[in-house]
């Protein structure tokens, strides 16, 4: 048997999943740009594309032109036994990969079957590929800083533990993920990115992933949003140099690391809200109403048109997270990499461009 490589170096064969996403297609993206072996990618196929012709779709939302970037593109499907691969495919990965990057996930707020099947079923299917390998792979969940479940008006450190009560079930299933990978008795690195947008992408889609709910808010003159509350906000850049620069550095301190905002660098919803105000020209400024101020009166009064009432619904599974006030703090990364810490810029520095790439509202709640 091979000996174990846990640290990204040019002898380091690595397997993606996820690479159609967000976070996986960058990462893709920057571990060709890195001393590196050979890449695989777990992609499923579609009716009208094969997983090669998927990836390099996906690449090209990042702007990139060159193909697959040499990366080898295989069929499967985390929700599978043996992830769906084909044999000559589970075979050489099995044989040869050193790091698995575990990147694909259900992130719907309202899909709770398929974040279960994904999430939880795709770990089940992951750990036991992984337990197969012969090289016993570094096995590196991409989960999510929210696994803290429901908690409010706190600072949380990756020692908090995960919560038990959560809003819904994309933040359940992930930590029980996060459980499933801790009790396998493989080698695990855990990373847990905040919210994540996509700045210096040129994808309208992947900006409204996150912020899709910003154009809802122009149809009302208040919400119960808690203007005080802060937003733990990172650049989709800032998450993957991040978890390049952890895999690069040899004896890691820890095993699970947020890649965050942290208290420095956060910024409270009044701040949004003025942005959001320029941009889209509103008369009167958007109220922000903490919630334990927000009265049936209010309600009535300020959700009072079909309109309203249709924007409101599709704005009430983001509302808990709105109001959490809960920021993660990125101590461990910044001592772990040191002078290696990716730059954080501010969410004012690029959150106009987000809204500018999403254009003006085209809101699809009726009149």
């Amino acid at each position: 048997m091979n000996a174990r490589v846990d640290v990204l170096n040019a002898g380091s064969n690595v397997f993606v999943t996820g690479a159609t996403g967000l976070i996986g297609g960058e990462l893709v993206r920057a571990l060709v740009q890195q001393p590196v072996g050979k890449v695989w990618t777990l992609i499923r196929p579609s009716p009208d594309a094969d997983p090669a012709m998927r990836l390099v779709q996906r690449l090209r939302r990042s702007g990139s032109s060159d193909g697959t970037l040499g990366v080898h593109a295989v069929a499967g499907d985390v929700r599978l036994p043996h992830l769906g691969l084909a044999a000559d495919d589970l075979d050489e990965i099995r044989r040869d990969a050193d790091i698995i990057i575990h990147s694909a996930a259900e992130t719907s707020f309202i899909r709770a079957a398929a974040c279960r099947q994904t999430n939880i079923v795709g770990a089940q299917n992951l750990i036991e590929f992984a337990r197969s390998a012969r090289r016993r792979p570094l096995l590196v969940c991409l989960s999510t800083a929210y696994v803290s479940g429901a908690v409010a008006n706190v600072c949380l450190s990756e020692t908090s533990g995960l919560g038990d009560a959560h809003h819904n079930e994309y933040t359940r299933s992930k930590a029980v993920a996060e459980d499933l990978f801790r009790s396998s008795g493989l080698p695990v690195l855990e990373v847990r990115p905040s919210i994540v947008l996509s700045a210096g992408l040129p994808d309208e889609q992947f900006a409204r992933a996150i912020l899709g709910f910003v154009p809802w808010s122009t149809v009302f003159e208040a919400l119960p949003v808690d203007p005080a509350a802060r937003a733990d906000t990172v650049p989709v850049q800032f998450v993957v140099q991040s978890i390049v620069r952890l895999l690069q550095v040899p004896r890691r301190k820890h095993d699970c690391y947020h890649i965050s905002a942290g208290t420095q660098d956060s910024a409270c919803y009044a701040e949004f809200s003025a942005v959001v105000d320029r941009f889209y020209g509103r008369p009167r400024p958007l109220q922000l109403i903490p919630p334990s101020q927000w009265t049936r009166e209010l309600h009535r009064r300020c959700i009072a048109t079909p309109r309203q009432r249709r924007a409101f619904g599709q704005l009430r599974n983001y509302l808990p997270f709105l109001n959490m006030n809960v920021l993660y703090d990125n101590a461990r990364l910044r001592e772990e990499l040191g002078d290696r810490f990716p730059e954080l810029p501010p969410l004012a520095s690029y959150f106009g461009e987000l809204l500018a790439l999403m254009a003006k509202p085209r809101l699809t709640v009726a009149s």
